[in-house]
């Protein structure tokens, strides 16, 4: 069972006992099973040079981690809170035109509790798949296959695509500061909120009248019809059809489409993904595709998840 102790941070704990146990099976079995699907085992460094974590387009990342003074570079470092961008610049390291595959695990620490543990700190393991092709659907096969081996059921996948929001906002001409905090507001799904910023940015009610009918958007097949008639590209809307007939067909989730959801950090583009407890209502792995830069500056497409497996070890112990 995880430790108490008052001489222990807020928001920090010890994971003892039969728990301890449960989890370093959890690790190994999963870091078994995806290097037997070809996924490179690396082990990222815990610290990292703030000015490099995430690259620009990340400062969400900068925001929740801690950072601190190095003695020997005279530099500012941080405690990693995402491992997956540090397998980003690994990869960027490597320099490969062709397909990557790794898999990892270990700690990360942030500033706020966000999981089930209500921990500032958890341990992730996940894949990342980089310069392949469309490989959502495998991905969403082994994060399924990822919640059999940790013996967890009844969840729900909550789904979305990026490019919905995206295709609105990108005409307002907005800067990446503002276009942060309005994210942050349609994805916290607060009408009130969202009204009062568009009138601040000055957004025409055209649009206004779209993003609040966004927010709505989540549930069944039933939010097609309505993405249809705020006129959303029917090449996306197809896709979210074939997502879910594969969620629902081919994992062992329970599809759930939420177009203004977004999980974890904010460099995903494109498919977004995070899987939930239908008893305890937490996210326990997020995911989706994203873009990395590579060392001559061209980009790179890549996909992939992680999962708080202390909030699995947990859901397994509960339940």
């Amino acid at each position: 069972m995880p430790s108490k102790s008052s001489n222990l941070p807020d928001g920090v704990e010890d994971i003892t006992s039969s728990e301890a146990i449960e989890l370093e099976k959890l690790k190994r079995s999963l870091l078994d099973f995806y290097q037997s699907k070809n996924f490179q085992l690396t082990y990222p460094s815990l610290i990292e040079f703030a000015d490099a974590i995430g690259g620009v387009q990340n400062e969400s990342l900068k925001d929740s981690a801690f950072t601190f003074s190095d003695d020997l570079s005279t530099k500012e470092l941080i405690i990693r809170p995402d491992i997956s961008q540090q397998i980003a610049r690994i990869d960027q390291a490597e320099a490969s035109d062709g397909e990557k595959r790794y898999c990892y695990v270990g700690e990360v620490l942030k500033k706020r509790k966000d999981s089930f543990s209500r921990s500032r700190i958890t341990v992730k393991a996940g894949i990342e798949i980089f310069g392949g092709g469309d490989n959502k659907f495998e991905i969403l096969k082994l994060l399924s296959e990822s919640m059999v081996i940790g013996n967890l059921k009844d969840l729900t996948l909550s789904f979305g695509k990026t490019e919905i929001l995206d295709s609105i906002l990108e005409p307002l001409n907005l800067s990446q500061e503002e276009n942060y905090s309005l994210n942050k507001i349609i994805s916290f799904k607060s009408k009130t909120d969202l009204l009062i910023c568009l009138d601040e940015f000055k957004i025409d009610r055209t649009v206004v009248d779209k993003l609040l009918t966004l927010i709505d958007c989540n549930g069944d097949l039933s939010v097609i019809s309505t993405l249809k008639k705020i006129k959303i590209d029917e090449k996306i809307i197809n896709e979210l059809e074939e997502i879910w007939n594969f969620i629902d067909n081919e994992t062992s989730f329970k599809p759930h489409i939420d177009v203004t959801d977004f999980p974890g950090f904010n460099y995903h583009k494109g498919l977004v993904f995070s899987a939930h407890s239908a008893d305890l209502g937490f996210s326990i792995a997020n995911g989706g595709n994203y873009f990395s830069q590579t060392a001559s500056g061209s980009t790179r497409s890549a996909i992939g998840f992680d999962q708080d497996i202390i909030a699995m070890t947990k859901l397994k112990v509960k339940k």
